[in-house]
Parts: C-alpha cells; sequence; structure tokens
C-alpha cells in the first residue's frame, strides 16, 4: 500500500507541479496560494503516513514547499534562451561565487544555467536529505536540472516544442517519487 500511495503521489506532484508552472489567472483555483495550500496539506499528509510522526513531516513539507517551490528558479530556467541582462540572476546569495567560478564568456549561457539551477534546487534537496533522513531525497535537486537541460536540448533539436513545461511534468514526477519513497 505504501508504494501505491507513493507512486500516486509522484503523479499528482507532477500534474501540480505543470498546473504551478502554468502562472495564475482570474479563477480562484488557479491563485498561488490555493496551489500552495493544496500541495502543503497533501505532503504534510504524505509524509505523515510515511514518518509516523507529525514534527519532522511539518519542517520538511515546510522546506520543501517555501525553499524548495515556492522560491522561484530565476532566470536560468531556459538554459541559455533568454535575456542575458536579466535582474532575476543577482536574485541569489550564491550567484557571486558561481560567477568567479565560470569565465565571463560564460555567464548567461547553457552551462550556467545548469550550475545555478543545480545549486537553486540542489541546495534545498540536501536540506530535505537531512531533514527526512533519506540521502536519496539528496539527489532530487540536481535532477531537477537535468531535467530542464534534458528537455531544452531537446527543443534545440526541434525534437518537441514547450520545453518548459514538459520539463515540469519531469520535475513534479521525479521529485513526487523521491518525497514519496524516502
Amino acid at each position: 500500500m505504501r508504494y501505491l500511495i507513493g507512486f500516486l503521489y509522484a503523479i499528482y506532484e507532477s500534474a501540480w507541479r505543470r498546473w504551478k508552472g502554468k502562472g495564475s489567472d482570474d479563477k480562484w483555483y488557479n491563485h498561488k496560494l490555493v496551489k500552495m495550500f493544496l500541495n502543503l496539506f497533501i505532503t504534510f499528509g504524505l509524509l505523515c503516513y510515511i514518518k509516523k510522526g507529525w514534527i519532522i513531516p511539518l519542517i520538511a513539507t515546510l522546506v520543501y514547499q517555501f525553499l524548495y517551490w515556492t522560491r522561484n528558479h530565476g532566470a536560468f530556467m531556459d538554459f541559455g534562451h533568454g535575456p542575458k541582462d536579466d535582474k532575476r540572476y543577482d536574485e541569489w546569495w550564491w550567484m557571486k561565487y558561481v560567477k568567479k567560478i565560470v569565465p565571463e564568456k560564460l555567464w548567461y549561457g547553457y552551462c550556467f544555467d545548469f550550475i545555478c539551477m543545480s545549486l537553486r534546487y540542489g541546495l534545498p534537496g540536501i536540506l530535505l536529505a537531512f531533514i527526512l533522513g533519506s540521502p536519496v531525497v539528496g539527489f532530487m535537486g540536481f535532477i531537477h536540472a537535468l531535467a530542464y537541460a534534458f528537455c531544452w536540448k531537446l527543443n534545440d533539436w526541434g525534437i518537441i516544442k514547450y520545453p518548459t513545461s514538459k520539463a515540469e511534468w519531469v520535475v513534479g514526477f521525479t521529485c513526487g517519487l523521491f518525497i514519496g519513497f524516502c
């Protein structure tokens, strides 16, 4: 039963991530707060079921929702296809370190955005791994960057259209698997 619930959560998280990625409109059910509270409620319930308590699930759910999902992913979700002067790059405390490591001529390109997205989702993923006591959850954030990178490459090769929406489905499902089976 636990594996079925974990798999169903992965399907839910995939659909939820795509729904969240679409943005908001005037309908009440598309408001960011509705999406956020739905995911808080379902994730907390799942983690209470898995971890047989409520303190660790509460902390993990809050980290997952507010550090992993609710913070924006900045300009680097487009893997070098967007404007280079986007101020959203500078919102991250670690950006100055990335700029010291990566040569300036490669800033805002494919590899630069891959590093940024890996850090953006990898650091909260590692924190979640410690909270949940499941080291494998730490890889969740790095798979996030791989999914977006892969979908953008497929787009560049003309194999798929709308790479961001495809990546949202993949990321939601994989994150759901990591959390659902932690």
